[in-house]
């Protein structure tokens, strides 16, 4: 099955399909049906509407409800050195070593490939990391899981393979083959840093809204459409990232680190 499964994948005109799904989402829905169709996702996905800012009906397409905003006070974010990033599930967790990163048990991928910069590569091993799948229903915005300074945020081409579970454990390098954006940091105690938003088949884009200059921890930095994956990492000499199991829920702004 995993063999087929890559074999379709492969196959597939993913980034065409993907721009034709990101219009398709894009187009505005007349009011009449949004509330209600809005609704139906929630109950489909899993989507939790309590923590929405603004009425259902105010969201014009269906890539606006995606991106929603969550209502002022509706999330506190923890007073730790490190928070989780975004709302989703644990991929996995853990120390950056020898330059590379656990995509799945037994299966691992360069760093340098995912960052496309081998100089910020080095700076991060001995590390460590947590990689944040965001499925369909989830809130997608992406905050800083830290305070820093971003130097720069860079857009690296690739194709859009889905991130979801079956396919991870599918297709290897997967996270460093999809189209992506890396935000290049540096912590307030000057430690190499970066957060990468990894595209997935049928996003209907990536959203920067942060590209430069200072955040704190839980400080919006990008949003996504529909579902995708966020890499956070952290260089050796500051607090690393809770092991966490894979497919553990985590919420963002929640605390995230071990010291």
């Amino acid at each position: 099955m995993s063999q087929l499964r890559r074999l379709l994948l492969t196959s597939l005109p993913k980034v065409a399909l993907s721009r034709l799904c990101g219009l398709a989402c894009s187009t505005p829905l007349p009011t009449a049906v949004r509330r209600r169709l809005f609704q139906w996702f929630a109950r489909r996905y899993g989507a939790e509407l309590g923590e929405v800012d603004g009425d259902l009906a105010s969201f014009r397409s269906l890539q606006e409800f995606f991106r929603r905003p969550l209502r002022p006070g509706s999330r506190a974010v923890a007073a730790t050195p490190l928070v989780w990033p975004c709302d989703g599930r644990i991929v996995t967790t853990g120390a950056i070593h020898g330059g590379r990163i656990e995509q799945v048990k037994g299966n691992t991928y360069a760093l340098d490939d995912l960052l496309g910069d081998t100089s910020l590569a080095r700076s991060l091993e001995g590390g460590s990391q947590a990689t944040i799948y965001l499925a369909p229903g989830d809130y997608h915005r992406v905050h800083s899981p830290f305070a820093a300074d971003i130097t720069t945020v860079t857009a690296l081409r690739g194709t859009l393979f889905p991130v979801n579970p079956p396919a991870v454990r599918s297709i290897r390098n997967l996270f460093a083959r999809n189209s992506r954006h890396v935000f290049h940091c540096i912590t307030q105690n000057r430690v190499p840093a970066a957060v990468v938003m990894v595209g997935a088949y049928n996003v209907g884009g990536t959203t920067i809204t942060h590209a430069s200059g200072r955040v704190a921890a839980g400080d919006e930095i990008g949003r996504f459409g529909f579902g995708s994956t966020v890499v956070a990492l952290l260089g050796p000499g500051a607090a690393t990232f809770s092991p966490t199991a894979p497919e553990t829920r985590v919420r963002m702004g929640a605390a995230a680190s071990t010291s």
